[in-house]
């Protein structure tokens, strides 16, 4: 396959997969109990864009590509036997795996490929708050949508064109919210656009027509607030891979306490995150196992939306910067885990550099407070009350410590908080807060994923409404380097974006962290993946 610049993105980072310990035979059979930091959102792919949501989806639903277990950069065919890229970069063309079959007994084929495709840039506008992914990634949708065409060649061969040339494609098309579903199912579930209030769509809602794809579990049901089960498909098309398991049981588990303790009481066998402060407790039960995920592969940020005074003016940005204790952060919620955030994307990540963001200084703070002409310093501050995420251990206890330095320069902060689903995601996106705490774990091996993916890039030719961040050299910079044709015009775009960036200080940076996972001895042939690329088939329970 020609490709103008994925093959360096490809070859250039990561990951290390930390697999457990292995036996001579996997053995089957047994229930899989996973603890996530909290619940689900939706059991739609195309609705949802939260990782735990997608770390239950990606075990059900497959797309046309995905990673290699443990990468986070290396593309595999999976629906798709193979597929090639025009000279022009425009043209994609898939030849599609035959005799695969959704988990309702339908047919996959290129006209479901299609089905799907033209579902994902014709999201109803009502719905769009919930699409984040595919507004990203597609740079909107409808007209707007980069994504010209999906089209049927035969029953087996499908063309995707696209407006623009766009390297990074392939490796979108390996995130979960591009998985493939049955149409039969979308239609049944209320997922084909024919309707516009996600409430009632019974496929995002656990009901009829939830999660129906080709992967090697089926969806059996969603206890909201309590737990996903899936279990074992049989009949999974790749013979090789059919999952040891017979079921698997997803239990939100928010309190770091409790996923300790469940892991050492023998009810948890895998905690797909722990708090850092607990790893040495796990290294020192030997009924236990800790699973490093490699390099630093997330950011955690102190997120602002510059409709809102005074976070519009870039001086109280940059005193905010200077007002966080980061190394007490770090010591405090990461046990040493993490380093100072030295950019908007980890360290490792393809084009990075250091952008000598601010480190912690009162006096500067104040300063800059003083230069910025604002005398009204309340802020709108919020947390996530019932979850925790990789990059963000402690989320009450960051915030108050946060607040505490924002507070000692001079900020007066409104403390508020919501739940993780059907509250604080939606809402944060769809422009609602002030200023927050969230990050960001990476999808793809890219800059684009975290500079533009992920925060700055716009949708619909507009600043996203989850930032109001207007920046159109910026956005011009990002878009000029996913079409570069060399790679040192796409390093000097992506230069050139990130000191457009420092010069703003649209959000504060504050961490990367290395999240680590816990799980039973008994648990074998996981591959730990810093991207939370962790499929589930392919490990077993060493039990008699």
């Amino acid at each position: 396959m020609k490709n103008l610049r994925i093959g360096a993105i490809l070859g250039a980072l990561l990951m290390v997969a930390a697999a457990c310990s292995s036996t001579p035979a996997a053995k089957e059979g047994g229930t899989l109990i996973v603890a996530l930091p909290g619940d689900i959102v939706r059991t739609d792919t195309a609705l949802t864009d939260d990782s735990n949501s997608s770390y239950v989806i990606q075990q059900v639903v497959e797309g046309l590509v995905g990673l290699e277990p443990g990468s986070t950069s290396k593309v595999l065919p999976v629906l798709a036997e193979s597929y090639e890229m025009s000279a022009d970069g425009l043209t994609y063309t898939f030849k599609l795996r035959s005799g695969v079959k959704f988990h309702d007994g339908t047919d996959f084929n290129a006209d479901a490929v299609v089905f799907n495709y033209n579902r994902f840039i014709n999201i109803p506008t009502a719905l769009q708050d919930y699409t984040y992914y595919i507004g990203a990634v597609f740079g909107g949708y409808g007209e707007t949508s980069n994504l010209e065409s999906a089209t049927a060649v035969d029953a087996s061969t499908v063309v995707l064109k696209l407006k623009r040339p766009s390297s990074n494609f392939i490796l979108t098309q390996t995130l979960p919210v591009f998985g493939i579903q049955s149409p039969a199912a979308l239609a049944l579930g209320k997922g084909d656009n024919t309707e516009s209030d996600v409430t009632k769509i019974t496929g995002a809602q656990g009901g009829a027509g939830a999660m129906v794809g080709t992967g090697p579990f089926t969806f059996v049901k969603w206890t909201v607030g309590d737990s996903v089960e899936i279990e074992k498909y049989a009949e999974y098309w790749d013979k090789e891979k059919v999952a040891h398991v017979d079921a698997i049981v997803f239990k939100a588990v928010a309190e770091e306490a409790q996923r300790l303790n469940g892991l050492a009481a023998g009810e948890i066998d895998l905690a797909q995150t722990i708090a850092p402060v607990d790893a040495s407790v796990i290294a020192a039960n030997d009924k236990l196992q800790l699973i490093d995920r490699g390099s630093s592969f997330n950011t955690f940020q102190i997120s602002m939306n510059h409709s809102y005074a005074p976070v519009s003016n870039a001086k109280i940005r940059e005193a905010i910067a200077y007002a966080i204790d980061y190394d007490y952060l770090i010591k405090t919620f990461y046990a040493g885990a993490a380093v100072k955030a030295t950019n908007w994307m980890p360290s490792g990540v393809l084009y990075a550099k250091d952008l000598a963001l601010p480190s912690y200084d009162v006096e500067k703070a104040k300063a800059l407070i003083a230069e910025s002409g604002e005398t009204d310093l309340t802020i709108d501050f919020w947390y996530p009350n019932d979850v925790t995420r990789p990059y963000m251990p402690d989320p009450k206890g960051l915030f108050e410590a946060i607040t505490a330095n924002l507070e000692a320069v001079g900020f007066t902060i409104n403390p508020n908080n919501a739940p993780w689903r059907g509250g604080y995601l939606d809402d944060e996106y769809a422009g609602k807060y002030e200023m927050w705490l969230l990050g960001w774990t990476g999808d793809w091996a890219g800059p684009d994923n975290f500079l533009k993916t992920a925060f700055f890039g716009y949708v619909d030719g507009a600043p996203s409404t989850e930032f109001a961040y207007k920046n159109d050299a910026l956005e011009a910079a990002m878009n000029a380097a996913l079409a570069a044709g060399t790679e040192a015009e796409a390093k000097a775009q992506w230069e050139t974006a990130q000191d457009l960036i420092r010069a703003d200080m649209p959000t504060v940076p504050i961490a990367n962290s290395k999240p680590q996972a816990a799980a039973s001895i008994d648990l074998k042939g996981f591959i730990g993946s810093a991207g939370l690329n962790e499929p589930l088939n392919l490990v077993w329970l060493d039990r008699p």
